[in-house]
């Protein structure tokens, strides 16, 4: 019963950003959901083996990572194209299913048209490994041990993808007059 606990206390506060990375990984919010409860289901039959003190969030990102994996090795197939408004979901302290299937409620932070074009022409590794360092806010070695990566990939990653996007998004920085144009 202390298990059980102890689970509910540092699991399920994670389960909106786990729902968030789910859909960023699959671009479906159906499938997302149901990789989010299986991976809970796991967690919950293997919190045994989590170390206290460890990082519960990115326990659980690794968890849903190879629960992705083992369903497109099932599945055998492609992860698909998505778009940043089917990837973002707005951070909540305890999420509801219900909320969960509006995609409307999806673009809160993400609204400007070039903003998330920009982000979608990033390679898929690219924006995944900026994704998880930049807005689930984890730490590059625990992205490095999620995507099964070297620590010098994600930082190479994370460093190309936001040089990407600083290219991409200069002109537009300046009309909007948060940047003065002399760098690009």
């Amino acid at each position: 019963m202390e298990e059980s606990r102890d689970f509910e206390t540092q699991a399920l506060p994670h389960l909106t950003a786990l729902f968030r990375v789910a859909v960023a990984m699959c671009g479906n919010m159906v499938l997302a959901e149901d990789l989010v409860q299986t991976t809970m289901t796991k967690a919950l039959g293997s919190f045994a083996l989590f170390r206290e003190g460890s990082n519960c969030k990115a326990w659980l990102v690794k968890i849903l990572r190879n629960t992705w994996v083992d369903y497109l090795r099932h599945k055998k197939v492609a992860g698909p194209q998505i778009t940043i408004e089917e990837q973002i979901v707005p951070e909540k302290q305890h999420p509801e299913v219900t909320h969960w299937s509006n995609p409307t409620d999806l673009l809160d932070n993400f609204s400007d048209q070039r903003v998330i074009e920009a982000l979608m022409q990033l390679p898929d590794d690219q924006r995944l490994t900026l994704y998880l360092t930049d807005v689930e806010q984890l730490n590059q070695d625990d992205v490095a041990e999620i995507l099964q990566v070297a620590l010098g990939t994600v930082k190479s990653r994370t460093s190309r993808a936001r040089a990407a996007l600083r290219t991409k998004l200069n002109d537009y920085a300046i009309e909007m007059g948060f940047a003065d144009g002399g760098r690009r």
